[in-house]
């Protein structure tokens, strides 16, 4: 296969040898402009291409269905439908409504009824929509799955790295950080060598018709950010119950565990000489604590469920390993707006990580994902328990 239509930005180097024409991808289709520049990217260079858009959640059955509003993203599934045939690619709906449901859907509501603030989007992308494009992919005869999303994978090394897009402001790696090594093999990024300026002019070039669609801002399974139909039947979530003070003052009344996270100020509902912050989710009791900003401040971060990006990740550093990294200093970033936080080291043990920091941070949520970045390049991620402060670095991870 010879390559495509002529494309308006220059096809990085890294993605002509990892994509010899001829080669097969399956393409995550979501009818937005990302994806769809994608799209006439991979075409470009001579791929050929295949694309899927997954329905993920509908908010009601039967005739209603198939109404605009009724079910998550119809109108994006036709907007990509229209985006492959005007390519001349074939393109499906995988179903995924029953796997989100039971894998992203479920733990966000347990997550907040236990007190903590998920990041759904990054449970989605580990267990069910990356597993599934890279098995349908397999299933197509495609070598790649690919999406849209501002990321870069490095091929030149032993293994595939996971790294930055060069846009940092755009950069969504944080997202991907829980992205084991087997599936990274069979994936590619191909927008994480422009910036989204680029993109957007790209597709006017090209004549998209979704050149100047608005990205989303919403968690995907929740519209205009009412959240209220999922918790229905959770009570330990929506329950009011008390806003207090650490020292255990009772300052108001909040309306429901999970119309809060850790760092928010504003539709507390209660007033002060200054201002006040959400410090925990308090599941055991069912009370909102809040209190200045300091309080969000730490300097040490325990979470679970970790994944190593990096096959050479030492349990203990600077201990096992004081070269490790080329004298580079690691980075912690807590959340996907967050610029990182230097380390000062850390301790694993089996899927536990605990992470001292050279300075704090402000506002890590229990529940939220904790990416460890080496320069550009992911080198492990898990998921956040608790935060503190810690006047002395903890035994075995190192000194400031």
């Amino acid at each position: 296969m010879t390559p495509g239509p002529t494309f308006p930005l220059p096809l990085p180097e890294p993605l002509r040898r990892a994509l010899p024409p001829g080669t097969g991808v399956l393409l995550g289709l979501s009818g937005g402009v990302d994806s769809a520049v994608a799209l006439a990217m991979l075409q470009a260079l001579g791929c050929r291409v295949e694309c899927v858009t997954f329905r993920n959640f509908c908010y009601a059955e039967g005739d209603a269905a198939t109404t605009e509003q009724s079910c998550c993203s119809l109108e994006a599934i036709d907007q990509a439908r229209s985006l492959a045939v005007r390519a001349g690619a074939p393109h499906w709906v995988g179903d995924l409504v029953e796997p989100f449901r039971e894998r992203v859907i479920t733990p966000f509501i347990q997550e907040y009824a236990s007190g903590r603030t998920p990041n759904p989007c990054l449970g989605c992308n580990e267990s069910v929509r990356f597993p599934e494009l890279v098995r349908l992919a397999g299933r197509q005869g495609c070598a790649f799955a690919a999406t849209g999303h501002y990321a870069r994978i490095d091929r030149d090394g032993p293994a595939p790295r996971l790294l930055r897009g060069l846009d940092l402001a755009k950069d969504q790696s944080y997202f991907l950080h829980r992205i084991g090594g087997a599936l990274l093999e069979h994936l590619v990024f191909p927008l994480g060598w422009y910036d989204k300026g680029q993109v957007r002019e790209a597709a006017r070039a090209l004549g998209l018709a979704v050149a100047e669609r608005r990205d989303s801002q919403e968690i995907c399974f929740v519209p205009d950010d009412n959240r209220d139909f999922l918790f229905a039947g959770a009570p330990a979530a929506t329950t009011p119950g008390p806003i207090v003070d650490r020292e255990g003052q009772v300052l108001g009344e909040h309306r429901g565990l999970f119309r809060y996270t850790v760092g928010q100020r504003k539709g507390l509902g209660v007033s002060a000489a200054a201002p006040l912050f959400v410090l925990e989710l308090r599941a055991a009791d069912n009370a909102l604590v809040v209190g200045p900003r300091e309080g969000l401040l730490a300097t040490r971060l325990t979470a679970d469920r970790f994944t190593a990006q990096a096959p050479e990740f030492p349990d203990r550093w600077p201990e096992d390993d004081p070269a490790a990294w080329g004298g580079v200093r690691p980075l912690a970033q807590v959340r996907h707006r967050h610029a990182g936080t230097p380390v000062a080291g850390w301790r694993r043990e089996g899927d536990r990580l605990e992470v001292t920091l050279v300075e704090p941070v402000a506002g890590a949520a229990p529940g939220q994902g904790l990416a460890l970045y080496v320069g550009d390049a992911v080198v492990g991620g898990a998921r956040l328990r608790e935060s503190a402060w810690c006047d002395e670095p903890v035994e075995g991870t190192g000194g400031r």
